[in-house]
């Protein structure tokens, strides 16, 4: 069954290049340059090392937060560590912005569950703030909506959490000098 998927994988690929070819295109066309655009050079630009403050649900702790620009500058890699409910709470968080559904892009992961959060979104520059929506799982162990707010200003960001509209938790970030 596998195989079957792998070889159907490969032919709907083969058939979009053969289409692109006849329409007079590359396949490599249909796709971005290799080069970061401005959003990837934007995201890029909050690469550090950030203090953490975290207030929620689960209580309250300070943490760090560390981003790191990888990948050609296509992508953010964060690594976010502190204490929910007592206990050591590590994520990390894949960022990207896709130029095809010019969308920010992110997957997150942590310590406290074994399932992946996809969030995609939008940046508002009049308000300094990058919105992110996504499936997650709620308190109650069901599918929930969740949304991601991120507002930047003078070089540090203020995080907050909702899920199926109730505010789960805030961290705010300060970048160290």
């Amino acid at each position: 069954m596998q195989a079957n998927k792998m070889r159907f994988g490969a032919l709907a690929l083969i058939a979009t290049g053969v289409a692109g070819f006849a329409a007079g295109k590359s396949a490599a066309q249909d796709y971005p340059t290799a080069e970061p655009g401005k959003q990837h050079k934007w995201l890029a630009s909050l690469a550090g090392d950030y203090s953490a403050k975290v207030a929620g649900v689960m209580g309250e702790s300070d943490g760090t937060n560390k981003i790191e620009s990888q990948l050609g500058g296509f992508w953010n890699v964060t690594h976010f560590e502190s204490k929910m409910m007592g206990q050591p709470f590590s994520g990390i968080e894949l960022l990207g912005y896709d130029p095809l559904k010019e969308k920010y892009v992110a997957v997150w992961v942590d310590s406290m569950t074994p399932l992946l959060t996809v969030l995609e979104g939008t940046y508002d520059a009049d308000t300094q703030t990058l919105t992110m929506r996504g499936d997650s799982t709620g308190l109650d162990g069901m599918r929930a909506e969740m949304v991601n707010t991120t507002k930047f200003e003078d070089g540090d960001m203020a995080f907050s959490m909702s899920v199926d509209g109730a505010e789960m938790m805030t961290v705010d970030y300060k970048r160290k000098k």
